[in-house]
């Protein structure tokens, strides 16, 4: 393909401009994949600045325990029981300013109802011998909190199934949370998703949580650079086959 324009001629080549049209292309798709990633992340901040400003809800009042997820999910609730401290729950490979340890999870029963709902209760540093448990602190009798709502954490890669795996005297560590694997382990009849203790409760371990549409903008500049890339080579597919022409018609290598 040639062009002639003037004093100047485009004549790149095929493979170049496929293989150039397939970058493009492809560094926009991701450049927009990238928007629409920071506008799922804007939207669900939208949500839970609109839940949390909402009425707290009691958990032990008109069947709320029983509310499904969806309509649950990052609302403040408070919740009166105790917290069922001969089992603890030691979610692995959790990581903190670099450090690695373990989000601690304990059942609380609430008061009035046969059911329980697990509580994430903070993040605690783990041993170097990873055979020797972290210091947990134990509440007894019935206690009030406040907390949030979430879904069940979703984990990384596990490469098959393990059972909870025993490190103490009622302290177990597991590499993801399920559910219907602790209520056995509890004999509890456990709630279809989790609290998460509010930092000004008591009760709890560090507590450094992140609000949900936080990472918004780290996509935007993702897709910046993104279209920066797609920018970049079509300037440069450009340069490199756009060339003047000599007087015999020929052109400038």
């Amino acid at each position: 393909m040639k062009i002639n324009f003037g004093q100047w001629c485009f004549s790149p080549r095929i493979i170049t401009s496929l293989l150039t049209l397939l970058l493009f292309g492809l560094f926009v798709f991701l450049g927009c994949w990238q928007l629409d990633r920071a506008e799922q992340k804007r939207n669900l901040h939208v949500e839970f600045e609109n839940r949390q400003s909402g009425n707290v809800l009691d958990l032990n009042q008109n069947n709320n325990d029983l509310l499904d997820t969806e309509s649950l999910l990052w609302r403040p609730v408070i919740v009166k029981g105790k917290f069922l401290e001969s089992f603890q729950i030691l979610l692995d490979n959790q990581i903190q300013n670099t450090k690695a340890g373990y989000y601690v999870y304990t059942a609380f029963s609430l008061i009035d109802s046969k059911h329980s709902v697990l509580i994430n209760r903070g993040w605690l540093a783990a041993n170097p011998d990873r055979k020797i448990s972290p210091k947990l602190n134990m509440v007894e009798g019935f206690v009030s909190i406040k907390a949030v709502i979430k879904e069940i954490p979703k984990t990384g890669l596990v490469l098959k199934d393990l059972p909870p795996e025993i490190m103490g005297k009622g302290i177990f560590r597991v590499q993801k949370v399920d559910l219907d694997e602790l209520a056995d382990l509890t004999n509890t009849k456990l709630l279809p998703y989790i609290a998460r203790l509010s930092s000004e409760s008591e009760h709890g371990y560090h507590r450094q949580w992140s609000t949900p549409g936080s990472g918004e903008n780290v996509h935007n500049g993702y897709a910046f650079q993104w279209f920066a890339f797609a920018a970049a080579l079509l300037v440069i597919y450009l340069l490199l086959n756009i060339k003047r022409k000599k007087n015999q018609g020929k052109l400038y290598e």
